[in-house]
């Protein structure tokens, strides 16, 4: 018998899903998605009238809306579209696109030049990444960090969030009050940072500054005498692989000597791609596994969970608690929270 057309359907499955990520990824920030989930009448649904609210050309528009149509995205492409259960749950987790396909979305067409040069990285769009992560954070990292927050003698007095991103995380976490500072190289992802800031009436509470950490932490800093509690969320792998371990380490020491009451929260993900039980479990092949290769090609480091003990108390520094996700969320267990303050 010949099998040749369903072998050949089955090894097109990648391309149909590369060009359907970008696709769904093309959507969302377009505003596409937001549109065709909105409540308007059936008058105002026609292919044309969603092509002139988004100053998009009829025509193309059409031309993807069908194509989504077949993907089971969207209903009606020709008359009223709109969103389906499943394109709904696009929206819901538009985060992962913002990080995996806005991020990273160019990341792999420059493995031709980092796979044959050790010295080079791929790069990828900071801003995007900033927002993703931000974003995926609201599931995982926050909560995580909201309880390693809990287990603090006392209320820290100012929240440093090192690699802030786009802002949301910090104003998340400082969402009952309190004075809080956020950082990131990424000029883009402060100027969001700043004007969220300003729509949730945070201005004068919250300070968003373009510097790396080390800079950051090598200024005579303006805190308050001894509770200080600084956050490092997937930082620390990046000034691992761009400088070297004693930069980090140096930059966790610097944390912890900053008040007599400082702590540090680092959030990092566990460095595990041999792991069989992690390649057999779903949000490791979906997620884990795209998210090792992006971090091997470019300035970005993952280690262990016994690598970022030991660089602790090289550090000076003693783990208080180690947490993990939700497993609601990700039972993985591969993101991990540490809670560390200077040793004695």
């Amino acid at each position: 018998m010949n099998d040749f057309e369903p072998r050949l359907i089955e090894a097109l499955q990648p391309v149909r899903h590369f060009f359907l990520a970008q696709a769904i990824e093309f959507g969302l920030t377009s505003g596409l998605l937001d549109e065709l989930a909105a409540d308007r009448t059936t008058a105002d649904r026609s292919p044309a009238d969603v092509a002139k609210r988004l100053s998009m050309d009829p025509e193309r528009l059409l031309g993807l809306l069908r194509y989504f149509a077949a993907e089971g995205i969207v209903r009606d492409p020709d008359t009223s579209p709109r969103l389906t259960h499943k394109g709904e749950e696009a929206r819901r987790f538009r985060p992962w696109y913002e990080l995996l396909i806005g991020g990273y979305s160019a990341t792999l067409g420059e493995l031709p030049a980092v796979m044959t040069d050790p010295k080079a990285y791929a790069g990828r769009n900071g801003g995007m990444v900033g927002l993703g992560s931000c974003g995926i954070s609201r599931h995982d990292a926050i909560p995580l960090v909201r309880r390693l927050l809990a287990l603090l003698p006392e209320e820290p007095a100012v929240v440093v969030d090192l690699g802030c991103g786009d802002g949301s995380f910090l104003l998340e976490i400082r969402a009952d009050g309190g004075r809080g500072i956020g950082i990131d190289p990424d000029a883009s992802s402060i100027a969001r940072a700043r004007a969220l800031s300003r729509e949730q009436g945070r201005g004068a509470e919250m300070t968003f500054d373009v510097s790396t950490a080390q800079d950051f932490l090598s200024r005579t800093l303006d805190l308050p005498h001894r509770s200080v509690c600084f956050i490092t969320a997937f930082s620390l792998q990046e000034v691992l692989e761009q400088r070297d371990r004693g930069a980090v380490v140096n930059l966790v020491r610097s944390a912890l000597e900053q008040a007599p009451e400082s702590y540090l929260i680092v959030v990092e993900v566990d460095h595990r791609p041999t792991d069989p039980a992690v390649m057999r479990h779903g949000l490791g092949l979906a997620y884990y596994n795209p998210y090792y290769l992006l971090h091997q090609v470019t300035e970005q480091r993952l280690e262990t969970t016994e690598f970022w003990r030991d660089l602790f108390a090289e550090a000076g520094g003693s783990v208080v608690e180690c947490l993990t996700t939700d497993p609601e969320v990700d039972s993985t267990g591969l993101e991990l929270g540490f809670l560390v303050r200077k040793a004695g």
